[in-house]
Parts: C-alpha cells; sequence; structure tokens
C-alpha cells in the first residue's frame, strides 16, 4: 500500500494494492477516476505498509474498524462521444487550443527532453499502432512522479487513440499497456486508458471538443491542469501529441 499527499490542491490519498488490483482512496476535491474512490469524509489514518483487509464487508483496518462498505464502492466510468465527431479536424484542434493553456510537461526538460524527441517523433508519421509501440518503449516508467511522468503522458495517448476509435481497438491498446515496465500503479492507469477510462476532465474535454463547445473544453483543460502535483501537465501533454498528430 502507498499513502501520499494526492497533490496541490488535495488532502492525504492512499494506493491499496488488492488481489484484483490496484484501488485507490481519494480525498474530497479529487475528480472521479475509474480505479479509485471517493468520499466526503477523511480517510482513516493510512500509512505506507499498513495491512488493509478485505472481506464481504468490505474495507478493514488492521485493527478491524471498517471504513468502507461494499455498498458504498461504486465504480465510475467516464462517457466517450462518438468516435468519428472525435477525430474530424475541428474537434481535434480544439482540444489542441484547449491544452495550450496548461502546464509544460517536464519531460521537455534534460534529461529527458531527448528520449521523448526522438520517441515521439513517430506519431504520425508510422502506422498509428507501431507509433504509439515505439513510443510506449521509449517513455514507459520514464521520468520522476509517484506515476512517472512518462506513464503519465502515455495514458493521455492510449485514452486518445481508444476515444478516436471502437472498441475493437482495446486489445491492441491493452497489449501496448502491459508490455510498460512500471509501477503496479501506473499498469492499472495505462490498462485503464487503454480502454478508454480515464479521470473526470479528461472525458469531459474529449465530449466537449465532439460538441464543439470551446467553453466546456477550455474548463476541462483548466481542472485537467490542477490535477496532481504534475501528473495533469503531463497527462495533457500525451493528450495534445495524440490529437495534434494523428
Amino acid at each position: 500500500m502507498w499513502a501520499r499527499a494526492a497533490g496541490e490542491t488535495h488532502t492525504e490519498a492512499a494506493w491499496l494494492r488488492l488481489p484484483d488490483g490496484v484501488v485507490g482512496l481519494a480525498p474530497h476535491g479529487a475528480p472521479l477516476g475509474p480505479r479509485w474512490i471517493r468520499r466526503a469524509e477523511p480517510w482513516p489514518a493510512l500509512t505506507e505498509g499498513d495491512p488493509v483487509v478485505v472481506d464481504a464487508g468490505g474495507l478493514h483496518t488492521g485493527n478491524g474498524r471498517v471504513f468502507l462498505e461494499h455498498r458504498q464502492a461504486l465504480g465510475w466510468l467516464g462517457p466517450l462521444p462518438d468516435p468519428a465527431a472525435l477525430a474530424a479536424a475541428p474537434a481535434r484542434a480544439l482540444i489542441s487550443d484547449a491544452l495550450n493553456s496548461c502546464r509544460p510537461t517536464i519531460l521537455l526538460e534534460p534529461p529527458w527532453r531527448e528520449t521523448i524527441d526522438v520517441a515521439l517523433a513517430t506519431i504520425g508519421r508510422l502506422a498509428p499502432l507501431d507509433a504509439l509501440k515505439a513510443a510506449a518503449g521509449a517513455v514507459g516508467g520514464l521520468g520522476p512522479g509517484l506515476t512517472p511522468a512518462g506513464d503519465d503522458a502515455l495514458s493521455g495517448i492510449l485514452f486518445a487513440f481508444r476515444a478516436m476509435a471502437d472498441p475493437t481497438v482495446e486489445a491492441a491498446l491493452s497489449v501496448v499497456a502491459r508490455s510498460v515496465r512500471t509501477s503496479d500503479l501506473a499498469a492499472a492507469i495505462l490498462e485503464a486508458a487503454a480502454v478508454g477510462c480515464h479521470i473526470e476532465p479528461v472525458h469531459d474535454l474529449a465530449m466537449a471538443a465532439a460538441a464543439g463547445d470551446s467553453a466546456a473544453a477550455m474548463k476541462a483543460a483548466n481542472e485537467l491542469d490542477r490535477f496532481g502535483s504534475s501528473s495533469g501537465a503531463d497527462i495533457a501533454y500525451g493528450l495534445r501529441l495524440a490529437f495534434t498528430h494523428r
């Protein structure tokens, strides 16, 4: 288990390694996401390495106190727009314009810049899946962060590839996601992105762009930019690459 500050705008959060995968306990104010649970009340104080018991009743701390009942743990899947509408040039241009307001990714700084430039130059030049494999091999696990910056950027790319296509691409994208050697947490996020699941602002941005709503797209981009200490900027970078160089 990991327990960390969730970012500049959020309080403590925890990531749990459970039998069926990694699950996050998100603090109040965090966006919705496919791999975490959010509630208004504070989570119990947890530190890295604390045991969490899972049984028919829900999640328990090591002393047996239930802090999450199964009925409270509802999954969230963000909406996806019509792929043709999102893949059209006007929608992709709207996304690119909105994301220009986001902070620059740390991946464009030394010592990661050279690796990023070479790997991501394949997007738009090679066949889409070949370019994605090349990018994943180079940026997966790259850079700083609880989820490495390269993985955050790759999650944006995977999401964009899925959102501009149909469910038949998910198997191939999932293979790419699972090929990355990284942490359990980052791997879970990549696998979710490969099947079109990301945090709330990413879905809001895609829906707004497909509808041609520039104001809503800008609002979603601003919310994404505030996510985490740097993850939002890294995700935005990956999205912008994929939508610009499709």
